[in-house]
């Protein structure tokens, strides 16, 4: 009994000696840092990288998701409700004047309001004209505006509307969750059956170190946040995804170095808490295999990034910084969104290659109809496009031919990519300088594959996903502007267009309008595009990758003094002294020199 005692005592006194206390602590103050510092956060998911999930190849034609709740309302920059706040509103008004037609593309197809605005009642509730006397709103201080914060709190309001109620992290922009690769584990990426649906859509805003921020940029950004995210209850959130070009400090080794290229990057005070910075040496650790990752080759790894470390989003817009919406812009996602969800898989290849000139062709169901007449009522892709190299994951058809379906499959599905502009075959291509770039693949240039600029794109988590892990394991690369599109149809996902109002300054000359059609539908050989697949030059679109007018639209509106040679845009409209513009979407509108 003795002993027994005695060997007690000896284990409370080497239990409690000074070393041992010293050691808990530690041991607790490592863990508690690991899992309460936000900077941590690489660590927790080294620590606990879940275990590979098996589950179905392929995915299954699912029911549509229902319609959320009611959205609600959410404080602006005004610290008031947007529904109880007219200053922090734009002005979109009806003239008794003639609508403009579009170019292409149609605004009762699509469901874009047909609005007119002036430059004040677009812009003004963002700061243009507020160093004006008769600027009638009441003034933010922007510089005090933390965008991010407004974000998280509007979503908070709205979280039990979505699936998973969860909340934002505020810290998840400071503290970056990019991360390099660890080389020793083996290459691999999650899949599609590992997420649940969020009904959330991350806005990327591509921009970089050094870009000099105009006034028109921080209104172009601010009302974004507010349309977006704010009006829509959380369902956007908006990001700046922001290139580090050419910086010295090794961004992701320490959270010093995060933060002090946080300073760095130039981005504005109000948006630095929504800004999630990038470099090369972050590409170089995940892509190995594709040694080109200059942003006109690869401009989504980036983005593919962003997906894999932000999985709370089931969509992501990629945009640019030289994009204006003159018109609700939320508003423009939405139908976006709704036309591509309410678009049959049958045919919608087809239908993003001709464009909808409802001058040469009628309205909308007048195209679809010529589109189906050029394909005998079947479609040259029916189910996954079939390449050696890609085993999809799209779902079977539900027929076993494509003239058997009644424009049903796909109906109330969300588009796994929404392009902005008309596709093309690559391999008929003759006037795109990367259409020779590809590798990875069996065939080599011989690769069935798609094109449709501008890289300004709408994909959802697991197109991005694919494409992640093809150029992570495999070494497949192609150009940008083919990569989604491509990888959409290989894996036979779901690809749409919704044509969009775009015009042309040459409007009323109907030569050039017929360079553009290129016969249409009717008289295509093959049902998939026009016999001829080399564009005119694009320099007087209000929407296209090369064009000019869109910076002359701006001017005009804006009321500057346009260059000798640029004609005063016909799109626009006077009345009682102002100047109005209709509702559309410009690209590129860039800085003037």
């Amino acid at each position: 009994m003795g002993a027994l005692v005695s060997a007690r005592t000896k284990f409370r006194r080497v239990l409690f000696t000074r070393q041992s206390i010293i050691a808990v602590i530690l041991v607790y103050l490592v863990v508690a840092f690991i899992f309460l510092n936000p900077s941590a956060i690489s660590w927790k998911l080294n620590l606990y990288e879940k275990p590979p999930v098996i589950g179905p190849r392929r995915m299954t034609n699912n029911p549509p998701f229902p319609p959320l709740a009611r959205r609600i309302p959410c404080i602006g920059p005004r610290g008031k409700l947007l529904s109880q706040s007219p200053d922090d509103n734009l002005e979109e008004v009806t003239l008794d004047i003639p609508y403009p037609t579009p170019w292409t593309g149609s605004y009762e197809a699509v469901g874009i309001p047909k609005t007119w605005t002036t430059i004040e009642g677009r812009y003004g509730p963002y700061g243009y004209g507020e160093q004006e006397q008769s600027y009638n709103r009441s003034k933010v201080d922007w510089n005090s505006t933390d965008w991010q914060m407004l974000q998280k709190q509007c979503f908070t309001r709205n979280a039990r509307r979505f699936p998973q109620g969860e909340t934002i992290d505020d810290s998840m922009m400071k503290h970056s969750r990019l991360r390099y690769r660890d080389p020793s584990k083996p290459p691999k990426a999650p899949q599609w059956y590992e997420f649940r649906a969020s009904r959330r859509t991350a806005i990327v805003v591509r921009t970089w170190r050094g870009y000099e921020y105009k006034d028109e940029d921080l209104h172009y950004l601010r009302s974004l946040v507010v349309e977006t995210a704010l009006k829509s209850g959380g369902e956007y959130q908006v990001v700046l995804l922001v290139d580090m070009k050419n910086y010295e400090i090794d961004i992701f080794a320490s959270e010093p170095n995060y933060l002090q290229a946080l300073q760095d990057s130039g981005v504005p005070p109000e948006f630095e808490s929504m800004a999630v910075l990038w470099d090369d040496r972050l590409l170089d650790t995940w892509y190995p295999l594709v040694t080109e990752r200059r942003t006109m080759w690869q401009v989504f790894q980036p983005m593919q990034l962003f997906a894999l470390h932000y999985p709370e989003f089931d969509h992501f817009w990629q945009l640019e910084l030289d994009m204006r919406f003159l018109g609700d812009a939320g508003t423009f996602f939405d139908k976006m969104g709704e036309f591509a969800r309410n678009e049959p898989r049958k045919q919608a290849l087809e239908r993003s290659m001709f464009q909808h000139m409802q001058k040469r062709i009628g309205d909308y169901k007048n195209f679809s109809s010529a589109v189906n007449r050029a394909n005998n009522g079947s479609a040259n892709l029916w189910g996954p496009l079939r390449i050696p190299d890609i085993e999809p994951i799209g779902p079977e058809p539900p027929v076993p031919h494509a003239a058997n379906d009644t424009f049903r499959w796909g109906v109330g599905e969300d588009a796994d990519v929404i392009v902005t502009a008309w596709c093309g075959d690559v391999r008929k291509t003759n006037d795109w300088v990367f259409r020779h770039w590809i590798g990875g693949f069996a065939a080599e240039r011989d690769t069935p594959r798609y094109w449709c600029p501008p890289a300004i794109m709408r994909s959802s988590r697991a197109l991005l996903l694919v494409a992640h892990e093809a150029q992570l394991v495999h070494g497949m690369y192609l150009p940008s502007e083919a990569t989604l599109p491509s990888f959409a149809l290989w894996h036979g996902l779901k690809l749409s267009f919704p044509q969009h109002p775009v015009f042309h300054e040459r409007e009323d000359e109907d030569d050039f309008r017929e360079e553009w059609f290129r016969g249409g539908p009717e008289a295509s050989i093959d049902g998939l595009g026009p016999n001829e697949m080399t564009m005119p030059n694009g320099m007087g679109m209000s929407f296209w990758w090369q064009s000019r007018w869109p910076r002359a639209i701006m001017d005009a509106l804006e009321g500057r003094q346009l260059k000798e040679d640029v004609k005063y845009p016909y799109l626009l409209a006077k009345k009682d002294g102002k100047v109005y513009v209709p509702n559309m979407v410009l690209h590129p509108v860039k800085h003037n020199s």
